[in-house]
This record gives structure tokens, sequence and C-alpha cells, in this order.
């Protein structure tokens, strides 16, 4: 984008009415030392000495403080600087209804501070800041161009203005559907990690009601091996006297006097005669077999 620069006609141009302002409006030594530091200030920017420049031209302003030329002069100090939004500050102060085509330089300025904001948002891939400062700077041109139609530059960066702002729109749409694609992609990778941790969580507690299971049936086993070893501590053990089993069809010697005892006197005696030791040993009732 084309610029007014110090070294460009118009630049000079409004350093050279700066000067014949202060030599018509302040007489005597005033005079000489607005020229001096006006002077000072212009060589110290064009050596791109911007402070020091703006030192000199705010001293000048301490006895013209209304002069349009030295606001359009710190502006012009500040925008070297890149101090885009002070200089836009300043330029709008530049107006003068004696010299409107000053107040067009200023606007063409102020569309050059907010085409280099914007260039800058581009920098960044912010698009969406890019685009009002494009529209901005295109309207600071129409209003040039309405003061001073004959003047190709406000035209030259209207124009140009015009085709970066389709560019960054299209760059901004392009941007947007690819924000849109990652966003998509995004969710689906959720949705699938959400899935995934779901499975595992449902799969964890299908194991941990397993091993729950398992352990209550480990529990029920355990619990039958105590009850059954407490019925066995409970019974006799083999060191504890017991009633010696009586054979069957057999009978001891005691329990035959007995019956023998509760018998008539003929039966006891038929009953004797039968229990009579055979071959010796015990007694038996009926025959061995």
């Amino acid at each position: 984008m084309r610029r007014v620069e110090l070294v460009n006609l118009k630049w000079k141009m409004a350093i050279l009415i700066a000067l014949i302002e202060f030599v018509f409006s302040v007489g005597g030594v005033s005079a000489d030392a607005l020229r001096r530091l006006a002077t000072e200030g212009n060589r110290l920017l064009a050596e791109q000495k911007y402070d020091e420049a703006l030192e000199k031209y705010r001293s000048a302003q301490v006895e013209s403080p209304e002069s349009p030329h030295l606001y359009f002069n710190i502006a012009k100090a500040l925008e070297r600087q890149e101090k885009f939004d002070d200089a836009i500050t300043e330029y709008r102060k530049v107006y003068s209804r004696e010299e409107p085509l000053l107040g067009a330089w200023a606007l063409y300025n102020i569309g050059v501070c907010q085409y280099r904001q914007a260039e800058q948002a581009i920098g960044t891939q912010d698009y969406q800041k890019a685009l009002p400062l494009l529209e901005q700077c295109m309207e600071s041109n129409r209003e040039a161009m309405k003061i001073a139609p004959n003047d190709e530059d406000p035209k030259f960066n209207y124009e140009q203005a015009k085709r970066k702002w389709k560019e960054v729109l299209d760059a901004l749409k392009k941007q947007q559907e690819e924000q849109k694609k990652q966003q998509d992609q995004q969710k689906q990778d959720q949705q699938k990690q959400d899935q995934q941790k779901q499975d595992q969580q449902k799969q964890d507690q299908q194991k941990q009601d397993q091993q729950q299971q398992q352990q209550q049936q480990q529990q029920q086993k355990n619990d039958q091996g105590t009850s059954q070893t407490q019925q066995n501590e409970e019974q006799p053990t083999s060191g504890t006297a017991q009633a010696e089993p009586q054979p069957v069809g057999e009978m001891s010697r005691e329990d035959a006097e007995r019956i023998l005892n509760s018998l008539p006197q003929q039966d006891a005696e038929e009953m004797q005669r039968f229990l009579m030791p055979r071959r010796g040993g015990d007694y038996r009732i009926g025959k061995d077999w």
C-alpha cells in the first residue's frame, strides 16, 4: 500500500505549510524559535530519531497549540513508530477550514494506519479483526476522495484495501471450515473415548462381580468345612471307652444267667442244658453255621 512519507511531495508540502504558518502567525523571536524547532523535528524524523522529533514538535506546540500542521507532523512520527492508534488520534485533529487538502492527507494517512493494523492481524491469522480494519481503511480513503477527488493515492489505496478485504474474507471462511472439521473430529474422538471408558468400566464391573461371586462361593466352602470339622470334634475319639458292640447272634455269660434266673424252674433247666459249653469258649445261642 502506498502511504504518505516524509520524502514524498505531500509530506514536504505539509512541512512547508507549517513553516509558513509559523512565519506569518508569530512575530519576532517566537517565529524564529518555532522555525528552528520545526526544522530540527523534521531532520530528526528523517534520521528515524522519532522520540527526539516528537519532543521538538511538542515543544513547538507550546507556542502554537492549535496548529494542524504540528498535529500532522506528530502523527507522522507516531506512525513511523507503528503506534497506529496514537497516530490516528493525532491525524483526526488535523482539520483546517482554510486548508481542506491537509485534512484529506490526514484521512489518507489514517487509512494507511488502519491498513497496517489489518496486516498485523493477518500475520497472526486473526482474520475477524482484520476485516473491520480494512473496512475502516476503505472508508477513510472514500472520505479523502470526497475532499480531493483528483488525488490518485486515496483511490489506489481504496482499491487495494478492497482486494485485500476479499482475500481475508476467503481466508476467514476457509479457517472457519478447518476449525469446524477439527471440532467435529475432536467431538468424534471424545465420543470414542467416552465409549471406550464406558466399556472399560463395564468390563471392570463384570470382573469385580465375578470375583465377588467367587469369593462368596469360596466362603461357603470354607464355612461348610468349618462346620464339618466342628461336628467331627464333638464325636468321641478312638481313645474314649465305648461299649463293645455285641456280635449278632451271640450272648454274654451275664446276659444268659440273667435270663435263666428269670425263667421258671423247668424252663431254666431246659435252657441250662441248651447252654452247656461245647468244646470250650463262649456260650452261644443257636447253632454255629
